[in-house]
């Protein structure tokens, strides 16, 4: 998993996928105040479908009501727009068919787990986490009452 901030980051930064310089160079291009004009919904970012963004608006859930989830296909770039929300963390390594609460789900790219997470980090504006395969996360953690707007990129791998 990779946290920062979009600004830090660019498509020199992850040269060795083309999805990956795409998505970055298209958040760079737009820049927080240009994602939080975009409507919220599906928007392409490549026309084959590899790489797009869902833009939505949302209050936090309590941490019980949160789950982790994990991909297997596509890698999650979650970037806050404004508000701030808790992102956990755990290694998938350190999970096994016990925790899962869901079962992989193909078309999502998407199961689902229980157990104890490695870290909580908190995002606010302009601060991402880039998530891999083996990155199980828990977004959408309430922070406090006020709206999160967040952008989530969906990236096909491609490396």
């Amino acid at each position: 998993m990779i946290i920062g901030n979009i600004v830090d980051f660019g498509k020199k930064d992850f040269s060795y996928s083309k999805n990956l310089t795409l998505a970055f160079d298209y958040l760079n291009k737009l820049g927080v105040d240009g994602l939080l004009k975009l409507e919220e919904g599906k928007h392409l970012i490549k026309d084959d479908g590899e790489v797009y963004l869902n833009r939505s608006s949302y209050k936090g859930k309590e941490f019980k009501d949160a789950k982790i989830e994990g991909h297997e296909k596509w890698l999650d770039i979650q970037l806050v727009l404004s508000g701030k929300e808790n992102f956990g963390y755990v290694d998938k390594r350190k999970f096994d068919d016990s925790n899962i609460t869901s079962s992989y789900d193909e078309v999502k790219d998407k199961a689902n787990y229980e157990g104890e997470l490695d870290a909580i980090v908190m995002l606010t504006s302009g601060f991402f986490a880039l998530v891999y395969p083996n990155d199980l996360h828990k977004p959408c953690i309430k922070v406090d009452d006020n709206t999160i707007e967040k952008a989530v990129v969906k990236v096909k791998i491609d490396f």
